[in-house]
């Protein structure tokens, strides 16, 4: 399995884009330091490297992006280019094959989310300065305005976005390994990333939305305001459905690439 994995790996990290990605990550950070030093400076504001940190954490839904093209690619890409056969004729089971590249883009996602905090954390302390980490951010928690420090602040914001991240990529790998397109894979999934809160307050009206999956997948409200996305939700609604929706994701593409034959 672990030689499956680090092939995997290989193909992932072999690529220009996936660089490029990196490269792209840390050139929002010290644009966006450069625009944020700039504008504390004409308003005399006072910027630290954990409100820094705070407002890249939207740069965590161009992970979401990028995280969704390797996901995509990684099993319609073998039908693509006509490699899927030569790599089930190995003497490994398809659902070992199947696993170690879903790893794979784990791994990869953690990483990119990991490399985005350390260099939103990185940027923004040798611009604003590394201090400030114990200055009190004030939220709402069950009625009561509650203080807890600036970085743990930091840490929920980007422990929050993990959740899109995760379901995101998995549904662009199930999406790759149905359809055996990347192509189809990415161009839905990031349509999907670019316009889920559209969708839900599309269907707002009707009663089922608050099953839809982008309703769902941002917990930081019931944390951070005390409030629900939609009525009728409750953070254990929330998590039970994002589960359901998960193990979904996970049983089609396992039911897809080992029950089907393959032809490429």
């Amino acid at each position: 399995m672990m030689g499956l994995i680090c092939n995997e790996h290989v193909k992932i990290y072999r690529r220009a884009r996936t660089w490029i990605f990196f490269a792209a990550i840390m050139a929002i950070a010290i644009l966006g330091a450069a625009l944020k030093h700039h504008t504390a400076v004409q308003l005399h504001d006072k910027e630290t490297a954990w409100m820094f940190m705070d407002s890249m954490g939207r740069a965590v839904y161009l992970v979401i992006v990028f995280a969704s093209i390797v996901a995509g690619d990684i099993v319609g890409g073998e039908f693509a280019g006509g490699t899927v056969k030569l790599l089930l004729i190995r003497p490994h089971r398809r659902w070992k094959i199947l696993l170690s590249k879903y790893l794979s883009v784990l791994s990869f996602s953690l990483t990119l989310l990991v490399f985005t905090v350390f260099i939103a954390w990185l940027v923004g302390g040798l611009v604003f300065g590394f201090s400030g980490a114990g200055e009190p951010y004030l939220l709402s928690h069950g009625g009561h305005v509650v203080s807890i420090p600036a970085s743990s602040e930091s840490v929920r914001t980007y422990a929050y976005l993990a959740i899109p991240l995760l379901l995101t990529s998995t549904l662009a790998f199930m999406i790759s390994t149905l359809f055996r397109s990347s192509v189809v894979a990415i161009a839905l999934s990031v349509f999907l990333v670019l316009f889920g809160p559209v969708i839900t307050e599309v269907l707002h009206s009707y009663a089922w939305d608050r099953f839809v999956l982008f309703a769902n997948w941002n917990l930081a409200p019931y944390f951070e305001n005390d409030i629900s996305p939609l009525p009728n939700m409750t953070l254990s609604f929330s998590i039970i459905v994002l589960i359901v929706y998960y193990v979904v994701f996970l049983a089609i593409s396992w039911l897809s690439f080992t029950k089907r034959d393959v032809s490429a």
